[in-house]
């Protein structure tokens, strides 16, 4: 990182006169140009685009533009930049990085990703570039704070979620600075998630709540005895001798458990939150809000609480909560343990006339630290995709069975039709 030499503010000096490679078709160098005159013509050229990834929190840095820019002035990009003739892509990135956010970084972290074709139109004028594409991988990435930038270039930095960058390609988000060439997204998510992966699994699997060590560990449970009771109403017998957590766990008991579903009834989504990478129990893998119900305790406090303290939704009360249905889920947790558990699921649906009018913004959450690192909408049609893919993709939990899935499913669609037919009634 570049030292501070007290004075971070840059002069913006005019560069119409750099000279950049023009490029036919093919890519292929045909004559030199004058930047003023490659952007007035619309003419093909190099330029690169600098992806610089937090591993920890699965984001990548990302500047506002100034808003005087000529081109996608107030929007949100990576560091990006022409490369100048002659110069080789990588000695771009380094010099961009650099002068932009102060970013240094020997040669070997920048990893070359791919190359596309792209155009796009800017304030009337056509661009035409052969993007290299690079990313800068960090297991220690810079405070926001200490990374100084030129204000005539960015107003703002920010890292931001893999997921919220993959919905705004989704939606094609106009504050974003988007490449329209549709292998540009496919390869890009690709590469950041392959690195978040391998990340990841290189991790110590020490769970972030400790609990082996500490107090949630030693909460007790009810223990489910035969678990074919829950059928039998008037059999009893079916809680037993409470547990401790840590031996639900360790010795697969069957406990009790609550499944959170925050579903944005009005466009079809729902709010997934990704588990903490150091989490010994699906760490690093997109789900629903979950919790443990205590021995003795009901199940709807337990799921008013989890979704508060997982993403801060204070407002909520029990009354906003449905009870879907009970189900038995059975799986193996990439924690070296074998889950059993006996969940109540439950939908929170927004948004709602008492507690939650409007469909709470993804950056007014407030993240439980050391459990939630990201969230995201995801539309209903792509989590069932998610769930019928086989093998189910790694950074999903996907609760096995056909009978937690049909239900699940089946409800929230139910649930969506519903509320477009009260939409669509005429007011008395």
């Amino acid at each position: 990182m570049a030292e501070d030499d007290g004075n971070p503010l840059v002069v913006k000096e005019n560069k119409d006169h750099q000279v950049l490679d023009t490029l036919d078709a093919e890519g292929s160098c045909i004559f030199t140009r004058t930047r003023g005159a490659v952007t007035e013509k619309g003419l093909w050229h190099r330029y690169v685009h600098v992806w610089v990834l937090n591993l920890p929190d699965s984001a990548v840095l990302m500047q506002l533009r100034a808003p005087e820019k000529k081109r996608f002035g107030g929007m949100w990009n990576c560091t990006s930049g022409f490369v100048m003739s002659g110069m080789p892509s990588l000695e771009a990135c380094k010099h961009h990085l650099d002068t932009e956010s102060g970013l240094r970084y020997e040669d070997h972290m920048y990893e070359f990703v791919f190359s596309c074709k792209n155009t796009s139109v800017a304030n009337g004028e056509e661009i035409k570039q052969l993007i290299d594409v690079y990313v800068v991988s960090l297991k220690r990435p810079p405070e926001l704070h200490k990374i100084y930038y030129d204000i005539k270039e960015a107003t703002e930095l920010k890292y931001v979620g893999i997921g919220e960058l993959e919905q705004a390609y989704q939606n094609q988000d106009p504050n974003f600075v988007l490449v329209s060439t549709p292998e540009y997204a496919r390869r890009l998510f690709h590469f950041l998630h392959k690195k978040i992966r391998i990340y990841i699994e290189m991790l110590p699997k020490i769970d972030s709540d400790e609990e082996r060590h500490n107090k949630k560990g030693q909460q007790l449970l009810d223990r489910i005895g035969d678990v074919k009771k829950l059928r039998r109403a008037q059999d009893l017998g079916v809680v037993v001798e409470p547990c401790k957590r840590i031996d639900a766990y360790s010795e697969s008991v069957w406990h009790r458990a609550v499944h959170v579903w925050v579903f944005d009834v009005e466009s079809c989504r729902l709010l997934l939150l990704l588990r903490s990478p150091k989490k010994r129990h699906f760490g690093g893998r997109w789900n629903c809000s979950t919790g443990h119900i205590k021995m003795g305790d009901p199940a709807l406090p337990t799921a008013l609480k989890s979704v508060k303290d997982d993403v801060g939704l204070g407002n909520v009360t029990e009354n906003d909560f449905e009870y879907l249905f009970q189900t038995l889920v059975e799986m193996d947790t990439g924690g070296e343990a074998f889950l059993k558990q006996v969940v109540d699921v439950y939908l929170l649906s927004v948004p709602n006339e008492e507690t939650c009018p409007v469909i709470p913004d993804l950056t007014s959450l407030s993240l439980a630290k050391g459990e939630v690192d990201q969230v995201m909408y995801l539309e209903l049609d792509r989590l069932q995709e998610v769930y019928t893919t086989s093998p189910p993709p790694h950074d999903f939990v996907v609760f096995p069975g056909d009978d937690y899935q049909t239900r699940f499913f089946f409800n929230l669609r139910q649930r969506h039709k519903k509320y477009l037919e009260k939409v669509a009634e005429p007011a008395m």
